[in-house]
């Protein structure tokens, strides 16, 4: 055979295949299902089985009764109970076929054996039309011809449910009806055998066609049924095994299919929930004067009357006396014609999600160790002062707290008394703060109320002091009795700003002034401290430009040795040359330039050049520098003293620096590895403006000094202030007992010059020695004071 030939006789075989599979059972597609599709074969079979029989036994009684005598009586006679007893012997041999249980089933066995049965009850008929339509006369033939075309019609329909019964049975009969009509006298006919061979043709096509909607059906109905149990045993684990429950009312709105889980999450048994609408048993859970909880079961009901669908919808419910949050979901059911039929929905404990998320706002809208507002809410609540531009907002007053000695308690009690002082202050500001007030813990020690209830200046103004007076009194922590000092900056809404960043800068601007009065106590928020914050922005921005463009200069104030006369070195101080303002002091840009972090670029330039002017003085007279506490604590400084020493050539020993006690205290270790480095290079050391600070003796013991500065404040008041000459003749005693020298700063009257001789000082510097000078005038006051002392 060729290719092609092959190919062709396999695309036949394939689509033959393919038709059979339409119309059988096949194990190869239905699997086990196919047993249960023979089954449900016979079944239909047998249905229609006793109606054929009897339709059979009266057609073949009337054939009997009209050809009685006119063909051999005795095989007429046999024939008719051969056909008559066929289909009952039929009808039990069939039953045994199928074995009843859960399911009907049917071996494939069944099929070839019907269709024998099939084929021998056709043989049995189509004796008929072989032995009557040669002799019979018309309305014989006519007869046998009905009642043969009406056996295969109605074989056909009762067989087609098995197509290969039904198409045997019909090509059976219609071939031995051709047989029988070319004996008859009705053989010279070819329009009756074309129409009889038509007919075989179409009822084949027919018994195709049912038997292919019946094969269709029976899989369709077995995948459903594959589908439902595939539902049913997903739902059953899910109720068994998840944490939510299935819910479905009727149309009336009550409970229908109650699970067990769906009863114990109710905590009531199921005769009790079938009594009570849904709604009903929901608003009779609901935890008494809970606004949020009415309005989630009003919105339930809503949708429910409205017929709209919900997803995701949070109800809480007392249950046991425990409050719990379900998270409701459903969408409507409908019937064919569209009417409403119920609903159905999904039910989850959300409990412990709810407390979770509420937790988790909390946190993010309070603070933890207070318990107060933290600087995210606060900040929410503040914005919502400029909500609408148009509309003047509502008066209000805005204080900004920060306690003054925070740090000190924190450093030296630690930071679990630190902690129980944050919370013993935000208990004592919140026992003040009005219904409706904000309080809130910024973030360190720092705190801010924002009250509607005192919105004026004098309310404002009594709150305050109130605090003030409150935080004042001593706290028992642990072990140490502490004393709370606060200071407190208030700004007024909307006097001083409408927006928010304009009240919290009034507010901070406010605060700032109080620390500069004093501390432990409050100011209101002017116009003046605007402009001087202003003032300070643009100072700031002016510093940075000033470095680069070289304003900066240096003034010399000589130091005198007491019981000589004779200048033994000058102090360097620096000045602003700004080209609009003219000169300024250091008093008024240091403070800027340490808050910004310019003071160290600036004391690098002021150590350079004061070492490159020195070094062109004659002698060993010295050079004495202010190094600032954020200068020292660098851990540069040392490099950068070898730098100016080497660039400028100077020899360390005339080279002295002059730090304050605010740069010893919070790097101790470091202060002490750079003070001893220094003074391994010959460099001398100063403590400037002692007696001011702590002046603690632990310090003079830990740190190598050479050097003790009294600050001017206590030598200004020694001819007019006994507790100033105590002050300075302890200093003087106690740098005498450490071998310490001491210069007295600030020397302007004749008499404190000669007490300070008196209790033994030896160096001096002031306006009475002589005024700072610019670098350019020292050699020439040198030579001047050379000659006067030579005079003398």
């Amino acid at each position: 055979m060729s290719p092609s030939k092959t190919t062709r006789a396999h695309t036949w075989q394939q689509r033959f295949d393919e038709r059979l599979n339409e119309v059988s059972p096949q194990e190869s597609i239905d699997g086990p299902q196919a047993s249960y599709f023979r089954g449900r074969q016979v079944q239909a079979l047998m249905r229609l089985l006793p109606l054929i029989m009897t339709g059979n036994a009266i057609n073949t009684l009337v054939i009997c009764w009209v050809f009685w005598g006119k063909i051999n009586s005795i095989g007429l006679a046999l024939w008719c109970i051969f056909v008559i007893a066929a289909l009952p012997i039929a009808a039990v041999w069939w039953r045994m076929l199928i074995t009843n249980g859960a399911r009907v089933l049917a071996q494939k066995t069944a099929q070839y054996v019907i269709v024998g049965h099939v084929i021998f009850f056709a043989a049995l008929w189509s004796i008929l039309p072989l032995v009557v339509f040669p002799s019979a006369d018309h309305n014989g033939a006519m007869l046998v011809a009905t009642v043969v075309v009406g056996t295969i019609c109605g074989g056909a329909f009762m067989l087609s449910p098995m197509v290969p019964a039904a198409m045997a049975y019909v090509i059976t009969m219609c071939l031995t009806s051709v047989v029988g009509l070319l004996q008859s006298n009705y053989a010279t006919s070819q329009a009756l055998m074309i129409a009889l061979l038509v007919y075989m043709v179409i009822m084949t096509g027919v018994s195709i066609t049912n038997g292919r909607v019946f094969m269709g059906s029976l899989r369709a109905e077995a995948e459903t049924e594959r589908q439902k149990q595939l539902i049913d045993l997903l739902l059953r684990d899910f109720e068994e095994h998840a944490s939510d429950w299935l819910w479905e009312i009727s149309p009336t709105g009550h409970l229908r299919h109650v699970s067990a889980r769906l009863a114990h999450a109710f905590g009531m048994p199921t005769k009790a929930l079938l009594q009570r609408s849904f709604i009903e048993l929901l608003s009779g859970m609901l935890p008494p004067d809970d606004e949020e909880a009415n309005a989630a079961l009003a919105q339930l009901t809503t949708c429910i009357r409205m017929g709209q669908p919900f997803r995701d919808l949070e109800i809480a419910v007392e249950i046991g006396h425990e409050i719990q949050c379900w998270s409701l979901t459903a969408k409507p059911l409908l019937d064919e014609a569209g009417r409403s039929a119920g609903w159905r929905g999904v039910g989850s404990d959300v409990t412990h999600t709810r407390r979770t998320r509420d937790e988790l706002a909390r946190l993010a809208n309070f603070d933890a160790l207070t318990g107060l507002a933290n600087r995210h809410r606060f900040s929410s609540e503040l914005s919502k002062l400029a909500a609408d531009p148009q509309t003047p907002g509502r008066p209000c007053s805005l204080l900004f707290l920060d306690l003054d000695n925070f740090k000190n308690i924190n450093d030296s009690l630690g930071h679990g008394v630190g902690d129980q002082l944050l919370r013993r202050v935000g208990a004592r500001l919140k026992s003040c703060v009005a219904d409706g007030d904000l309080l809130a813990r910024l973030g360190g020690d720092e705190f801010a109320l924002l009250s509607w209830r005192y919105a004026t200046h004098d309310e404002a103004a009594a709150l305050a002091e109130r605090l003030v007076v409150l935080l004042s009194e001593p706290c028992q922590l642990d072990d140490a009795m502490v004393e709370v000092r606060a200071s407190m900056g208030v700004a007024l809404a909307p006097r001083d700003g409408k927006d928010p960043q304009s009240l919290l800068q009034c507010a901070d601007l406010a605060l700032y002034a109080a620390k500069a009065a004093g501390r432990n106590t409050y100011r209101f928020f002017d116009q003046q401290m605007a402009e001087s914050a202003r003032a300070r922005v643009r100072l700031q921005h002016e510093l940075g430009q000033a470095l680069n463009a070289h304003q900066f200069t240096l003034f010399f104030q000589p130091q005198m040795r007491l019981d000589t006369g004779e200048i033994i070195g000058f102090e360097a101080l620096v000045r602003w040359q700004h080209s609009e303002r003219g000169l300024i002091g250091p008093g008024e840009f240091i403070p800027v330039a340490e808050e910004t972090g310019q003071i160290v670029p600036l004391g690098n330039w002021v150590l350079r050049e004061a070492c490159r002017v020195a070094a062109k003085w004659p002698g060993d007279l010295r050079v004495a520098v202010n190094l600032s506490a954020v200068q020292f604590r660098s851990s540069a400084v040392i490099d950068l003293v070898d730098e100016a020493l080497a660039e400028s050539g100077l020899d360390p020993e005339r080279l002295e620096v002059e730090i304050t006690e605010s740069a010893l205290i919070e790097d101790h270790d470091g202060a002490q590895s750079t003070l001893m480095a220094l003074r391994s290079r010959g460099v001398r050391v100063a403590m400037d403006d002692f007696g001011t600070g702590y002046s603690s003796l632990a310090y003079l013991r830990s740190f190598p000094m050479d050097k003790l500065k009294i600050d001017g404040m206590f030598v200004r008041s020694l001819d007019s202030d006994q507790d100033a000459q105590a002050v300075v003749t302890a200093i003087i005693s106690l740098a005498r007992a450490l071998r310490l020298e001491t210069t007295a700063e600030g020397i302007e009257t004749p008499e404190q010059l000669v007490m300070l001789r008196a209790l033994g000082c030896d160096d001096v510097q002031g306006y009475l020695i002589a005024r700072p000078m610019p670098g350019s005038e020292v050699r020439a006051y040198l030579e001047k004071t050379t000659l006067a002392m030579a005079e003398h």
